[in-house]
């Protein structure tokens, strides 16, 4: 007479059999550029694809922006952990040796949000920056009219992203009759701005910033300066802070992005590398802006991403 299996035995054969235990995964290693809310949005859209494709996630980002050593030690840390691939947002030109170096081992990196020079990585998840400055210029050109001065508040030398965003909105600035009489690097030191803005306001009737933590501060120094609302502001990115801004008209146009988009196409596209594909040059996927105003905020249903 043949034994029988009780019914549970053969549920969690079939489930052990069925599941990928977390150690035999494939490990992606991701090391954003920070800890704001923006790259958390990434993250979100990252691990839900990783969930998705069976690979596990590991994420170690610095707690500043900008350092590339801390970045590269990161991506040890990453290698340490036994990850097969890797996502970064590039702090500078220095990662993009290490990541030549890593993909001559056969470990392929997507980079998103920003780009540096190089054949090193396998791809790229970006915004389109360039057009999200031209739309910043557009918005700001129907603010303030043909002949309009204005004011672009860089935010540093050598960041891919935000210079692709002052290009373009340089370009469609000029493009439509717009004076650009005030151009410079202030970072997103709320302090600076204030100097610089009480001295240049008088003689601009608007304002671009290239970046979020820019933003804020350029919101912030207005406010100080009690000019908030008084010259019309186009800025970038979104969160609370931004967002009621536009909606008292202190800011006229926020240009919004997709990290959770960005990071769920940069898992699936180093899930690709790590199943051979191969690609004679980088790829590259850009996802387009969204232009925010006052109105669309208050007709919009869809809940606002919070970065």
């Amino acid at each position: 007479m043949p034994r029988r299996i009780p019914l549970i035995c053969l549920l969690l054969l079939a489930w052990g059999l069925a599941a990928t235990p977390a150690w035999a995964r494939d490990c992606i290693g991701l090391v954003p550029a920070g800890t704001s809310a923006y790259w958390s949005e990434l993250e979100v859209g990252a691990r839900r694809s990783a969930d998705d494709l069976q690979l596990e996630l590991y994420t170690r980002g610095p707690t500043q922006e900008g350092s590339v050593e801390v970045q590269l030690q990161l991506i040890e840390r990453v290698l340490a952990h036994g990850c097969k691939a890797l996502i970064i947002a590039p702090a500078g030109d220095a990662i993009d040796s290490r990541v030549a170096a890593l993909r001559a081992e056969g470990i392929p990196t997507v980079y998103v949000d920003r780009s540096v020079p190089g054949d090193g990585a396998y791809a790229l998840v970006a915004t389109d920056n360039f057009l999200a400055g031209q739309l910043a210029g557009q918005q700001l050109a129907e603010h303030v009219g043909r002949g309009g001065r204005v004011g672009l508040l860089r935010l540093r030398p050598g960041l891919q992203s935000t210079e692709e965003r002052e290009r373009g909105f340089l370009l469609a600035a000029r493009m439509a009759g717009l004076q650009v009489a005030f151009d410079t690097y202030l970072g997103d030191d709320r302090q600076r701005i204030v100097q610089a803005l009480s001295e240049q306001l008088p003689r601009l009737d608007g304002l671009f910033s290239p970046n979020g933590s820019s933003s804020r501060a350029t919101l912030a120094a207005l406010r100080q300066l009690g000019k908030a609302g008084q010259v019309d502001f186009v800025g970038f990115d979104s969160g609370e802070l931004l967002l009621d801004a536009l909606r008292e008209g202190q800011i006229q146009a926020l240009l919004q992005q997709q990290p959770q988009a960005m990071g769920d196409h940069a898992v699936r596209l180093v899930h690709r590398a790590l199943s051979g594909e191969r690609a004679i040059s980088r790829l590259q996927l850009l996802l387009e802006p969204r232009v925010l105003t006052a109105r669309e905020l208050a007709e919009t249903t869809a809940p606002l991403q919070p970065w």
